[in-house]
């Protein structure tokens, strides 16, 4: 019988170093960082404020890059990207969610949703306005497409940001931090959603949080200490 050919993993990080400064300045936000998210994970990235957490999210979305060694997307090297390659990749394959949800205030929840996926070139005029509200139904606030944000919760301003991480259907999704603006019962419904749509739709999470709740659920955990990987849950 033919070996199984494995699966190329979503995200490969090959001994990342980060540091800022120089010679007696210089300070190490990563350190010989090694791990790979296969695709369709749900992974946990824990550690406390200044661990490295937000370092390693820049890099492993090419926003920022490694002093040294490697990171692979979706079989992309990124460090051999220019800037606009970069952001290519980023509109076409990652969706991003933020603590501070980063809606657009003057604009509706739909339009929220619906203009990103206009100017990114890839729908027409219907084709995103039945992505935005398929998405806006499936987090549960299709009731509320034609409010704005300031008419929202904090929770139903997630959901929309939800919405709009998933609406382009990206292969990789980055929470940083979803649920640190928002109390723990809406907490929890927000990560009960994001492993529903982990589970129904195969995307890969990585989702970065200082929550006990999410570390307490997740499939897998990574945590950071001092820009050193401390501790993965698979290993």
């Amino acid at each position: 019988m033919a070996n199984k050919i494995k699966e190329l993993p979503a995200i490969l990080l090959i001994d990342i170093y980060k540091s800022y400064g120089w010679d007696a300045s210089k300070v190490d936000a990563l350190k010989n960082i090694n791990f790979e998210i296969a695709k369709g994970e749900f992974l946990a990235l824990c550690g406390p404020s200044g661990s490295g957490k937000s370092t390693l999210l820049n890099i492993l979305s090419g926003i920022d890059k490694p002093t040294s060694g490697s990171t692979i997307f979706l079989d992309k090297a990124l460090n051999d990207l220019n800037e606009e390659q970069l952001s290519f990749i980023r509109s076409k394959h990652l969706g991003f969610i933020f603590q501070f949800f980063n809606l657009i205030p003057v604009l509706s929840a739909f339009d929220n949703v619906y203009y990103p996926l206009v100017l990114n070139g890839d729908y027409n005029k219907r084709q995103a306005k039945e992505l935005s509200l398929y998405y806006l139904d499936r987090v549960g606030i299709n009731h509320l497409v034609e409010r704005k944000p300031g008419q929202l919760s904090g929770g139903q301003q997630q959901r929309v940001a939800i919405a709009r991480a998933l609406a382009h259907s990206p292969g990789v999704i980055i929470a940083d931090e979803p649920t640190g603006n928002l109390d723990l019962a809406t907490g929890e419904a927000i990560l009960d959603l994001l492993m529903e749509i982990n589970q129904e739709t195969k995307t890969t999470f990585i989702v970065s949080t200082h929550s006990t709740q999410l570390k307490n659920r997740a499939k897998r955990v990574i945590e950071i200490k001092d820009g050193e990987l401390v501790y993965d849950s698979v290993k």
